[in-house]
């Protein structure tokens, strides 16, 4: 009986004798198995980003914003000056109407939303102002990196005091980390006492000041210029976030806020974000496209197998003569059949190896061109090693079973 390390050995001088056919063969498998990794890698990276990113808003919130309405009623204005101003979205008075109406354990923080051009040393800064409570942060998983978060003395009067994202210290970069530093909201002067990451805002510059101080000093108007003229819009209450005692009350208490802010707001000045929802979404949607991509990559993988099939069905009829003399000194049936597996199989993990390698370069560049980072588990690479040696066998079987029904006499009368 031939053993298994023979037949390895045989493998490996059989594509050794022909190197340029061996290589060629190889290509689509090696293509095949870098294409599955990269699309595994990037699959995973942007799963994981966006479950980062969804998680950050927390699960148990439900996060209601103001927003413009498609149909603008303006309320005040002149034509003489082309001046008008637009009241829309959430009030005071929805988020106590909400508030009354939630379950037991459930929350309701307000956020006030000021449009204030904001400057620090002189420099403009497209940051994004926003006035929280001590709790907002809470809730918002948000994570202290330096200084100081707002206390409960700072939440119930004015202070002019400020924390800031570490997106704002990447836009507006200071040499002392900027604590201390004076920034300009609108024609007022705060100062940076903390910085804070917080999970759902860190992609863009975000300043938080106190509630109160927010509404007091900031106010909620804002002035937009356009074509000659001067829009004014007042929102009342910016944005409110609900935190539900559990994930699993979240779809019936968002739908519950929906309804009582459509009876109140017929002009949907409102925007109602899910993030449990959203996630699920994605989630699904991110299966399809992996879905999809694998399937990319199995395209690549069939047609690499069908150039071993032909590959090793053109070896077999060169190798006729060796076939019989073979069988003529006592090799079975199953033993030819091992070699030639053994061959294709030793092909295919060559290339399986090759394109794992491949990937593992592939995924950087893709998931730089992406935006997000690619990630490449030990199961992505043990999945693809194992493609790879499926294909080979799958498309070794028919030529090494061809190989071993020649008749041994016809065989050696044909070398």
């Amino acid at each position: 009986m031939i053993r298994p390390g023979d037949h390895l050995k045989e493998g490996l001088n059989a594509i050794l004798r022909h190197k340029l056919r061996s290589a060629l063969t190889l290509l689509g498998v090696v293509f095949g198995i870098a294409a599955v990794i990269t699309m595994l890698g990037i699959g995973t990276g942007a799963q994981r980003t966006v479950l980062s990113e969804i998680s950050g808003m927390g699960l148990r919130n439900i996060l209601v914003e103001s927003a413009k309405p498609e149909v603008r009623k303006r309320v005040s204005g002149t034509s003489r000056s082309h001046r008008s101003r637009l009241n829309y979205g959430l009030t005071f008075r929805d988020a106590d109407q909400v508030a009354r109406s939630l379950p037991a354990g459930c929350l309701v923080e307000r956020v006030h939303q000021a449009g204030q051009p904001v400057t620090l040393l002189g420099k403009k800064s497209s940051a994004v102002v926003l006035g929280v409570s001590p709790e907002w942060f809470e809730i918002m998983m948000a994570r202290r990196l330096d200084g100081l978060l707002f206390g409960d003395l700072q939440a119930k009067g004015v202070h002019p005091v400020a924390v800031v994202n570490p997106a704002f210290l990447e836009a507006n970069p200071l040499p002392d980390g900027g604590l201390g530093r004076m920034v300009r909201i609108g024609s007022s002067y705060l100062e940076i006492r903390g910085v804070a990451e917080v999970p759902a805002y860190a992609s863009r510059p975000h300043v938080f000041l106190p509630y109160e101080t927010a509404r007091q000093i900031l106010g909620g108007v804002q002035a937009n210029f356009e074509a000659g003229s001067t829009e004014y819009t007042y929102t009342e209450l910016g944005r409110m976030v609900v935190q539900v005692a559990d994930e699993e009350m979240v779809a019936g208490v968002s739908e519950m806020i929906r309804e009582q802010l459509t009876r109140t707001h017929p002009d949907g000045d409102f925007a109602i974000t899910v993030p449990l929802e959203l996630l699920r979404s994605k989630m699904r949607t991110q299966r399809v496209l992996n879905l999809v991509l694998v399937s990319i990559a199995a395209i690549s993988l069939l047609v690499g197998g069908i150039g071993i099939m032909n590959i090793m069905l053109a070896s077999v009829s060169e190798r006729v003569p060796e076939i019989g003399i073979r069988r003529a000194v006592g090799a079975r049936r199953a033993d030819i059949v091992a070699q030639f597996l053994f061959e294709t199989a030793t092909l295919t993990l060559l290339g399986g190896v090759i394109g794992v390698a491949l990937g593992y370069a592939a995924v950087p560049l893709a998931g730089a061109f992406m935006g997000w980072q690619g990630i490449i588990t030990p199961s992505a690479v043990f999945l693809s090693l194992g493609v790879a040696l499926a294909t080979g066998l799958l498309f070794g079987i028919a030529p090494a079973v061809r190989a071993a029904r020649l008749d041994p006499a016809e065989a050696l009368r044909r070398g």
